[in-house]
């Protein structure tokens, strides 16, 4: 198992590229709530890709977007990010990018190579 974190400088790079890497994978995205527990927002949704923006009205966002159907389609918004970590498989076949924001939950990006 490989796990880094991504520094900050390099976000808007590293979600353009981890997007192209991973496009169509089956994507489970999970929030770590610490009220409610883990709870699934997707389950095994084609993965659409990840997008970064440090501008615009808050801060910063990270949006990870699921999904192929308009019935099964969705988008997660991370606000104020403060670290981006990843662990992928020694063989590629899965990895888990975790994105924990200034306030409030975790969210784990799970995915595997589709079959």
């Amino acid at each position: 198992m490989n796990t880094y974190e991504v520094p900050d400088k390099q976000w808007t790079n590293f979600v353009d590229r981890f997007s192209r890497d991973h496009a169509g994978w089956p994507a489970t995205i999970e929030v770590l709530s610490a009220d409610a527990g883990p709870q699934k927002v997707a389950v095994e949704l084609p993965l659409q890709g990840l997008s970064f923006d440090p501008d615009g009205s808050r801060p910063c966002t990270v949006v990870i977007g699921a999904g192929d159907d308009p019935s099964a389609n969705l988008s997660h918004t991370i606000e104020m990010p403060l670290h981006i970590r990843v662990a992928e498989a020694d063989d590629g076949t899965q990895c888990t990018v975790e994105i924990e924001p200034a306030r409030g939950s975790k969210t784990l990006l799970h995915l595997h190579r589709p079959a």
